[in-house]
């Protein structure tokens, strides 16, 4: 086994990033170490810490699609560098670790685990399930390369795992409409997972199970076989406008399959992170102090009461109760200087506040600092300067433990009170939201709105409603699961954790007592906050939530604010940039940009992010 270990990890990084692959050509074709390897530990090694194995994964989701979708700004204010200004240069790149994770780890060893190790293991037979699920988790992988970043060489970069006789050092490049045969890479990547599908469906008592080597569903395959059928649905819907027809029968296919999509939370795809790089939050706890929660998410919440709201966002310092005592006593000082503070400072006294996305409003009310300057003379008749937290933060705790416990460089004002509120670091495990249970009941409310009556056995409103309080529920587990004082901790100043009359109570408002395309796409966006990818591509595919110049809710609805620097129009990204290779395959490179541009919506340049991946139709 430890001759195996030094085999994956010394596993090659591919030309995509690297020139210098020969030292490395053979170091995946010896034999004698295969059959020494249990597969199902080489699939826990494969899958480790999906998508968020590095710090950059997370520090890099806040500054770029959390912002951009406007779930958090900076908490200086919004910058004009987040966005796109066609009178500019230069772009802006919406980071997502997919191509990269694609060649170096999940792919590759998703690869290297099915066509070596189960396949050169004596008892491969068994080990078919194993088989299947890395199939279809690698099909994911790239999907959601190819969704981003719209080319990839899908068909040859990895033809130098395997002990090939003749590796492809220049591998050619699939595009997500064509791959190297002519043939669709949806449809390639669909037929896989469907043909793996029916494996798992057929499986026997004779296959070994994963068990606890599975991150995911501990080794059930029923369960993943809902996520299959359910990620099928999810892959085609992105193709409605591009491939409709297939869209609808991909639809109509995998909601007839006997195993069934994704139905309850219990069977959300979610994966477990096994990482401790997270007990050290120096430089991850970025979300508690350098972001606040927006203008756009806070009013939406406060305007229909939203029992997520006190599990989402920290009220600010302008009130008693901040689960922290030196902002407390600085609101002491607040009251004792301003005994009418309520009225002097109305914009911020309700407790819930954030700043506008928009860089034009940075210098208004609501946008200044997470910190309000206010000056006021003290006993001795010195003129000094207090400061209140104005606007308020992201409940980090989702993302990083304790908030941000562990770091020098976190002040304390930022987190919550250690001693009444934080949990053993080794009793939080961090997870990644894949496709869950909410997602899947406003994905099908949308597909039944539009396609009329019903579909997977409920019309759009019921499917509306159950999202909504499937929703609720999960941001109600998840949070005590985090430790989030508000949902599990009764010495909280601020306890108000998810009920079920409280949902009742929100459900029994008339805005959802009747369903739209926009109140589901806005009840989208609300769930989505730990899976902001998806409410990306979610907005580029249906153009909402739309925007307006103040992001005021309506009968439902959220509204993204206008997005103005100096009244010149700042539009979001809305695709990747394709990574160039080292300078051997750079002629494949140069073809494949040539291909995506002879898209006319994606561009006139590689960089010019603004421009759209093929299924994007304006």
């Amino acid at each position: 086994m430890k001759k195996f270990k030094y085999i994956i990890i010394g596993v090659l990084t591919l030309f995509i990033f690297t020139g210098c692959l020969e030292d490395f050509q053979n170091i995946n074709t010896n034999d004698e170490f295969l059959g020494e390897a249990d597969p199902r530990s080489v699939f826990t090694d494969a899958t480790a810490n999906w998508n968020n194995s590095q710090r950059h994964h997370l520090t890099n989701k806040y500054s770029g699609v959390m912002r951009i979708m406007q779930y958090i700004v900076a908490s200086n204010g919004p910058s004009e560098g987040t966005y796109v200004n066609v009178n500019s240069t230069s772009r802006p790149e919406i980071y997502t670790p997919y191509y990269n994770d694609y060649f170096t780890r999940i792919g590759q060893k998703l690869q290297y685990l099915v066509d070596e190790v189960i396949d050169k293991h004596p008892e491969k037979e068994r080990f078919q399930d194993v088989a299947a699920i890395s199939k279809i988790l690698q099909s994911y992988e790239a999907w959601l390369t190819l969704d981003v970043i719209g080319a990839m060489p899908y068909n040859e970069g990895l033809s130098i795992l395997g002990g090939a006789s003749e590796p492809l050092w220049t591998p050619r490049y699939d595009l997500y409409q064509k791959d190297l045969n002519g043939k669709p890479m949806y449809k390639v990547l669909d037929e896989t997972i469907k043909e793996n599908i029916n494996i798992l469906h057929n499986s026997s008592d004779s296959q070994y199970k994963l068990g606890l080597n599975d991150f995911f569903y501990k080794g059930d395959v029923a369960k993943w076989i809902k996520f299959a059928n359910t990620l099928r649905i999810k892959m085609a819907q992105r193709l409605e406008k591009a491939d409709k027809d297939f869209y609808l029968s991909v639809v109509a296919d995998a909601l007839a399959h006997p195993g069934g999509i994704i139905s309850n939370n219990s069977e959300s795809a979610v994966y477990h992170h096994s990482i401790d790089h997270n007990n050290n939050t120096d430089d991850m706890q970025a979300l508690t102090d350098k972001y606040v929660a927006s203008r756009t998410l806070i009013n939406f919440l406060k305007e229909y009461d939203d029992p997520r709201l006190p599990i989402l966002v920290r009220r600010n310092g302008f009130g008693p109760g901040n689960n922290n005592k030196t902002n407390d006593e600085f609101f002491e000082l607040l009251k004792k200087h301003y005994p009418d503070y309520l009225t002097d400072f109305p914009q911020w006294t309700d407790r819930y506040a954030g700043p506008s996305a928009n860089p034009d409003s940075s210098t208004s009310s609501w946008s200044r600092n997470a910190y309000a300057d206010i000056r006021y003379v003290d006993d001795n008749g010195n003129n000094k300067i207090m400061q209140i937290r104005c606007n308020s933060q992201i409940e980090s705790r989702f993302y990083v433990k304790n908030g941000g416990k562990v770091s020098n460089t976190l002040g304390i004002r930022d987190k919550e009170d250690q001693d009444l509120y934080d949990i053993p670091q080794n009793s939080i495990s961090l997870f990644t939201p894949l496709i869950t249970y909410p997602e899947v009941c406003f994905m099908m409310a949308e597909i039944a709105f539009k396609e009329g009556g019903q579909m997977g056995g409920k019309d759009a409103l019921q499917w509306f409603r159950d999202g909504i309080r499937a929703s609720m529920e999960q941001y109600q587990t998840w949070a005590e699961k985090m430790g989030v004082p508000s949902a599990m901790n009764n010495k909280s100043d601020n306890y108000n954790p998810i009920t079920s009359a409280a949902i009742d109570e929100y459900l029994a408002k008339p805005e959802f007592s009747t369903v739209t395309l926009e109140k589901i796409i806005s009840q989208q966006w609300v769930n989505l906050f730990m899976r902001p990818e998806e409410a990306w591509a979610t907005w580029k595919r249906t153009g909402l939530p739309a925007f307006s110049e103040q992001p005021t809710p309506y009968d439902g609805v959220v509204y993204f604010e206008e997005l103005r620097s100096s009244n010149d129009e700042l539009l979001i990204p809305r695709r990747g940039v394709l990574p160039t290779p080292n300078q051997g395959n750079i002629d494949n490179y140069h073809k494949a940009v040539e291909d995506l541009m002879a898209d006319p919506n994606y561009g006139s340049g590689v960089d010019r992010t603004e421009g759209r991946i093929w299924w994007d139709k304006p």
